[in-house]
């Protein structure tokens, strides 16, 4: 096809083949083995000049196209190769997308405007599953998984607030105890939904009372709605403060602050050429260097 395109552009076998680098009678042989795939005349021949068909005007058109188009399909796979190029599929939760994961996107999708990033919203145990099966690429959660498939890498940590209303006793206050709490109903993260959970739970065993429980929930974006409607207090990451509007009172834990660390989680080996990419935009953003944590 694209022997037929510079003939069709010089009109003349020792110019093309001059063009192609080749001799003369291959590029005839070409020729008229395209016309007999095509089963009829592109090129009228007479001893003085050469023409296109009406035939061979229509198929240049074509062929020009389907040569660009392959083209453009070489460049598009040298892209992926290079990480320039896919997608990433990450699963997440709420919280952890309103903190670090909303910054280190932004960043990514302005630096990497031809990857496509599709984010997932999921339990914690349904973001391992679906790294492990192939279907997302990263998972950002908050337990380290123990699975030999998945490698993992540290993210970033978070601090734990109180989240209170705003007509709570301690609402004037710079800081609260645990045990300052200890009066109050909690809204918490059902202890058997995640590690987090559990963990977010045994801080507030661990104060010396045991947390009289209003409400459990999977998902920590919904205690600050549970707690405007008078179910309480409770313990979320300080990224439900961003973008949380009402009244409503985040105030730092002290003394002993608990923390949350949040980790990119993806499979072992995995060198998919656009999560490689992204992983090392992770990095960078978040100061962290490679296989800085297990791989």
């Amino acid at each position: 096809m694209h022997c037929f395109v510079v003939l069709a552009e010089e009109l003349n076998f020792t110019r093309a083949a001059r063009r192609l680098n080749m001799s003369q009678p291959p590029l005839s042989t070409l020729i008229q083995s395209l016309e007999r795939e095509v089963g009829t005349e592109l090129l009228s021949r007479t001893s003085r000049k050469m023409a296109l068909t009406r035939a061979g005007e229509a198929f240049l058109l074509r062929a020009r196209n389907i040569l660009a188009q392959h083209q453009r399909s070489l460049l598009e796979i040298d892209e992926i190769k290079a990480g320039q190029h896919g997608m990433i599929e990450i699963g997440t939760t709420g919280s952890i997308l309103r903190g670090g994961l909303a910054d280190l996107l932004a960043t990514f999708c302005r630096d990497h405007p031809r990857i496509t990033v599709r984010i997932h919203e999921q339990s914690p145990t349904i973001q391992i599953s679906e790294v492990i099966s192939r279907r997302a690429d990263v998972s950002f959660n908050r337990s380290i998984p123990a699975d030999d498939e998945l490698a993992y890498e540290f993210a970033w940590r978070e601090e734990l607030v109180a989240l209170l209303p705003d007509t709570h006793p301690a609402a004037g206050q710079e800081s609260v105890s645990i045990r300052e709490l200890r009066h109050d109903a909690h809204v918490i993260l059902r202890p058997d939904s995640s590690d987090f959970a559990a963990y977010v739970m045994s801080h507030l065993s661990s104060s010396g009372y045991r947390p009289r429980i209003s409400q459990q929930v999977v998902d920590a974006q919904s205690i600050p709605s549970l707690i405007v409607a008078g179910f309480g207090v409770g313990v979320v990451p300080s990224a439900i403060a961003r973008l949380t509007s009402g009244p409503l009172v985040f105030l730092p834990i002290r003394p002993d602050p608990p923390v949350s660390d949040v980790f990119a989680v993806y499979r072992q080996h995995d060198q998919t050429p656009a999560l490689q990419v992204f992983l090392k935009a992770m990095r960078e953003v978040l100061g962290k260097p490679p296989g800085g944590d297990r791989s």
